[in-house]
């Protein structure tokens, strides 16, 4: 098994420690067969082996006992070099144990060993191995998230669905939606994947005791907003809110080339005129005071009829009643949390409203600031359901927004924010207009004749228009246009104007009522998961839901968004919803406008018209003859949502 070897077994030098050679251990210690020739084989003076290999242990003791023991060291002691390693093994001779008297009898097997040096340079292998495990350990769990937390003591919160991409210190900012291809996901709930057991999220750097904990816990609490509320109360008498879309649409091809999402993406309500006229008129009987719910109803009659579409008998006049021009109360509105200072009165936006063009044409200007703005509301509206609304929206822009559809829809006239500069005097505004279908299903035929043979202005034939809007956006076929803005055509809702007790605007509160009872309900909903939570001892997701603000987008865990609350969004929808239930007219009519385009009492200006030199939609500059108000989009919003 091991070949042979030409050295004396007395020239041999062991490797054992003392400790490896006690006579204590018989297990692991070779049997000698002659102590003198271990004593003289393991003297410091010998000379020098090292092990190259270790035979297979299985085989050893049948060697030790039938081979010379010179074979037995030819197997595994390599006599080329020198040996380095500390001190001799002591002799086993004068130990007196009764276990040495017997070391004949029996064979053990022999072990493999390492010297003292050795076994130092292992140790602190091993050791500075330890240190750099625990040191990836630590690096990967800060880099996974928490992944392995659980190894070295250390808790991070686990992210849930609504909180994945939320800043608490980033405000939300109304006129912009954050989106990603139209997806728009809201979540309700915790992250399923989170341990049900979570333990509270400690402070980072400071260790808390366990009534510190349970203090900690104690506090999360769910939006206090809403609470003294309730949407049924809100909503008694009045018709359910349709959906948008049914599945009877998804067979309907798009119009566009953006697909069913742009389609479906605009809350129009009721599309059949007659279900369109009695939302209106509950709206107005019943959460307005008497006097007012009584001008509204005659504004309704006027702009809608009773209950057939106005177009049925192409030879009256537009709706039943005697409707009023846009411009017939000659009063400019703007709002301000503050008085305004007087260099900002001397401004070149305010001054242009107040001193310039308008005011040479008659028009009276008027600023109101948050105080004045409550005392309106509760001389006009005491008492009545649309007063609680106002009383408990929960932000400066919500009520900013709110108040200019009120101040258009009981006073008419011109709203326009304080960074908006009057380019062209009031009276320019929608001129020369083309119409809409070349007026094909909407105009009388002594209309049509008036205006296409006799090149009669349209004004002269139709009467002005009573309401006045502008487009802000126009996205054409950008895939990304969710990103950036609420609706892909969208109407601007900084500068607008109307007649008094006109359907838009009426209906743009209809919806903002409707906005707050769906946050209401979503305040009830968000304050018991967070109990039902923490009696579930799932403190993180309870912590995560309870920072969940009522005014994030459903994207982020909200309820409906400041843009489909108030903004934009709502205006928007107002505006097309009517001009679809009596006009026939859909969004994708208003793509690619630039000129003004009559619609029935409606006129719509290009994106020129409110919005020159934004550089995009193909607005032109502030000098173009079509350009009638310029946004600096200072943010004026902003001192408002405070």
């Amino acid at each position: 098994m091991f070949s042979d070897s030409s050295s004396s077994s007395s020239k041999v030098n062991s490797r054992r420690s003392s400790s490896e050679q006690s006579t204590t251990s018989t297990a692991f210690s070779p049997i000698i067969s002659n102590s003198q020739t271990f004593k003289k084989s393991h003297s410091r003076n010998s000379s020098t082996s090292k092990s190259t290999s270790i035979p297979k242990l299985s085989n050893l003791s049948h060697s030790i006992i039938g081979h010379d023991h010179n074979d037995i060291e030819k197997g595994y002691i390599d006599n080329s070099h020198e040996h380095d390693y500390g001190p001799s093994t002591p002799s086993l001779e004068n130990v007196n144990n009764p276990l040495h008297n017997s070391i004949n009898k029996h064979i053990p097997i022999p072990h493999p060993h390492l010297g003292l040096r050795r076994r130092r340079l292992l140790s602190q292998f091993l050791i500075i191995f330890g240190v750099l495990t625990l040191l990836g350990w630590y690096i990967l769990n800060e880099r996974e998230d928490g992944l392995i937390s659980s190894v070295i003591g250390k808790t991070k919160p686990i992210k849930t669905s609504w909180r994945d991409d939320i800043d608490d210190d980033e405000p939300i900012l109304p006129g912009i939606v954050i989106g990603s291809n139209g997806q728009v996901t809201s979540s309700n709930s915790g992250s399923s994947d989170s341990d049900s057991t979570t333990k509270p999220v400690e402070e980072e750097g400071k260790v808390l005791s366990h009534a510190e904990k349970m203090a900690e816990l104690s506090r999360i609490k769910g939006p206090e907003w809403g609470l003294n509320l309730s949407s049924e109360k809100l909503l008694a008498g009045l018709r359910k809110w349709p959906d948008k879309f049914s599945k009877d649409n998804e067979e309907e091809e798009a119009l566009s080339s953006l697909g069913h999402f742009a389609d479906y993406i605009y809350d129009l309500g009721p599309l059949d005129l007659n279900n369109y006229i009695d939302q209106l008129k509950e709206f107005s009987s019943i959460v307005f005071p008497k006097t007012i719910s009584e001008n509204l109803l005659n504004g309704i009659k006027t702009y809608l009829g009773n209950s057939s579409p106005w177009l049925t008998n192409k030879d009256q006049s537009l709706g039943l009643g005697e409707k009023e021009n846009w411009d017939s109360n000659k009063k400019i509105w703007q709002t301000d949390k503050y008085t305004l200072s007087q260099n900002k009165l001397q401004s070149k936006e305010i001054k242009s409203w107040k001193d310039g063009n308008a005011q040479n044409e008659g028009w009276d200007w008027d600023l109101l600031t948050d105080i004045d703005a409550d005392k309106y509301v509760n001389k006009k509206l005491s008492g009545s359901r649309f007063k609680v609304i106002w009383d408990n929206l929960p932000s400066g822009i919500l009520r900013s927004d709110t108040l200019r559809y009120l101040l258009i829809l009981l006073e008419g006239g011109i709203y326009s924010d304080t960074d908006t500069t009057l380019l062209k005097s009031p009276s320019e505004w929608g001129k020369n207009p083309k119409l809409f279908h070349d007026g094909i299903g909407w105009l009388s035929d002594s209309q049509s004749e008036r205006i296409k043979k006799n090149n009669e202005d349209v004004d002269d034939v139709l009467g002005k228009p009573s309401i006045i809007v502008g487009l802000e956006a126009d996205v054409g076929d950008r895939e990304d246009w969710f990103d950036w803005w609420p609706r892909p055509i969208q109407i601007v809702q900084w500068t607008i104007t109307a007649a008094p007790f006109h359907p838009i605007a009426l209906n743009a509160l209809l919806r903002i009522h409707h906005a707050t009872a769906k946050a209401v309900e979503w305040s009830h909903s968000v304050n018991h998961s967070i109990k039902v939570l923490k009696d579930q001892g799932r403190y993180e997701d309870a912590k995560a839901l309870s920072k969940v603000d009522v005014l994030n987008e459903p994207k982020n865990g909200g309820p409906v968004g400041v843009m489909a609350w108030t903004g934009p969004g709502i205006w928007t929808d107002a505006v097309l919803s009517y001009l679809r239930v009596k006009y026939g007219l859909v969004w994708t009519d208003l793509k690619d406008l630039r000129e003004p385009l009559r619609v029935g009492d409606v006129v719509v200006l290009p994106v020129t018209g409110f919005s020159p030199g934004v550089g995009n939609f193909g607005a032109q500059m502030s000098s173009h003859h079509q350009a009638m108000v310029e946004h600096a989009f200072a943010g004026s919003w902003k001192e408002d949502s405070k």
